[in-house]
């Protein structure tokens, strides 16, 4: 019965999530201005930003609070999302529901030289309050060079580059770079970076192919979709009660670097220097998130398998993790110093949690699947989404919520699972990833509808996970 029950809400969160489209869709249709959008016009360019989000190109813009001037929400967005105070000159055009201003900033819009493959001029904006948070990056370019697919709402492109040229138009002032902002340690980085990427390209080509694909290829090594594979083969090699613990490793680890990032606010390599960036990333990057995952799961691996010394696994693991630094590095995406220090924090994290296994008396397993412990990452969210209320935040509360509402629902339950079936719990887990993808896209017109599905997908895919795990275990 409470398989049967839990398999229901995993339907009932799908579900739910056609649901929410219908009715966001059913709101807009009959509202009247829920939306504010300025419009910065500058050397024939209109400002436009990248959002975390819907991970499509818009105007700065955003909902209009109850009792609000339209006006007074949209300069207030553009502050929030490009750090640029603007004043509302006028009404350039309305859509169904939103009205769009000719915005002429207070000061002067600096702009890097640095052409995006939009052929866009990179701004920077990480001092503005949502950058990291809603926002990854903003840029002056022309919208008619934006493809469809890419802007937030396709139907308006052509309108907006029409009403754009109502615009007051404003002059920018263009800079190569603002290295001597960054602290003096990470303008030492910058230019190792710079050789660094500048020595890639003198090789031969046949060699410098090669080795640009090998460093690319690093930085699959930071995406989250790779936890889908890997929690599945960690439970075929070591049992449930493994799992656990690396899954609460994973989760306090990442909360962990989730608070010095926003405590210590420190840039990415590219927001001083647009140009050495390879791969677009956004946000804190000190410490490292992934290198502090990877070397606290790897720890843990490693003394599972009492190889925590000097071997040849050890040393595998230690070039594993050199080559997400060097890949990060290259890139552009963060620093030696923020690899290091993301290392740091994961070492201490598994080896409080291989500490706390060794203590007499204490079953550790059972303390970190426990209720109590759980509350209290609740809580420990909470307090963090009053802080910085982050849609990161926000989807660790979800999950958090997920793995209590299972441990309060779920008995204990014994057996083992074959490969073939863990394949196939695999297998499903990317689909389902993928169809969430694929439904995120599709409602990407509405931030709301689209931070609903985000929040979704990852406890949707532990309750998978879970649940087919379950209906697949044998007999030992």
């Amino acid at each position: 019965m409470r398989m049967l029950s839990s398999w229901f809400v995993l339907l009932l969160g799908v579900v739910s999530l056609g649901s929410a489209a219908k009715t966001f869709a059913s709101e807009d249709s009959n509202s009247e201005i829920k939306g504010a959008a300025c419009i910065i016009r500058a050397d024939n360019k209109v400002v436009l930003v990248h959002e975390i989000i819907t991970k499509k190109l818009s105007l700065p813009a955003g909902r209009v609070e109850k009792g609000e001037d339209p006006a007074i929400a949209a300069q207030r967005e553009t502050w929030e999302e490009t750090g640029l105070v603007v004043q509302t000159k006028g009404v350039l055009g309305r859509s169904k529901d939103a009205i769009f201003y000719d915005c002429v900033s207070e000061s002067d819009i600096v702009s890097f030289q640095f052409n995006n493959v939009h052929d866009g001029f990179e701004l920077p904006i990480w001092f503005a309050p949502h950058y990291g948070i809603e926002i990854s990056s903003a840029m002056l370019v022309d919208p008619s060079l934006i493809p469809v697919d890419e802007y937030r709402f396709p139907e308006q492109r052509d309108w907006v580059k029409e009403i754009a040229k109502k615009a007051t138009d404003q002059s920018v002032v263009y800079v190569g770079n603002l290295v001597e902002a960054a602290p003096s340690f990470n303008q030492v980085e910058l230019n190792w970076m710079l050789h660094f990427q500048h020595a890639i390209i003198s090789l031969p080509d046949s060699i410098r192919d090669t080795v640009r694909s090998f460093l690319m290829s690093g930085n699959i090594l930071a995406q989250p979709f790779l936890l889908i594979v890997l929690l599945p083969l960690v439970y075929l090699k070591y049992g449930k009660h493994f799992t656990y613990k690396i899954f609460f490793a994973i989760t306090i680890t990442s909360l962990m670097s989730l608070i010095a990032q926003q405590g210590f606010s420190f840039p990415r390599p590219h927001v001083y220097l647009p140009a050495v960036e390879l791969v677009q990333t956004y946000g804190y990057s000190f410490p490292s998130t992934p290198a502090a995952i990877w070397l606290c799961v790897g720890v843990l691996i490693l003394h599972a398998e009492n190889k925590l010394n000097f071997n040849q696994q050890s040393v595998g693991f230690a070039l594993f993790i050199v080559w997400l630094g060097v890949a990060k590095f290259y890139t552009g995406s963060a620093f030696f110093i923020d690899i290091l220090s993301g290392a740091l924090l994961g070492f201490l994290c598994s080896w409080h949690i291989i500490r706390l296994e060794s203590k007499p008396g204490i079953n550790a397993i059972e303390l970190l699947s426990s209720k109590v412990v759980w509350l209290m990452l609740m809580g420990m969210c909470l307090v963090m989404g009053v802080f910085w209320p982050s849609p990161v935040v926000g989807y660790w509360l979800a999950i958090i919520i997920t793995v209590l509402f299972l441990i309060f629902t779920l008995k204990e339950s014994q057996g083992v699972v074959t490969k073939q079936a863990v394949l196939l719990v695999m297998l499903s887990l990317l689909g389902l990833n993928f169809v969430i993808s694929l439904f995120s896209n599709y409602v990407s017109h509405s931030t709301s509808i689209t931070l609903a599905v985000e929040a979704m997908r990852y406890p949707l895919l532990i309750v998978l996970f879970v649940l087919a795990i379950r209906k697949n275990l044998k007999a030992a």
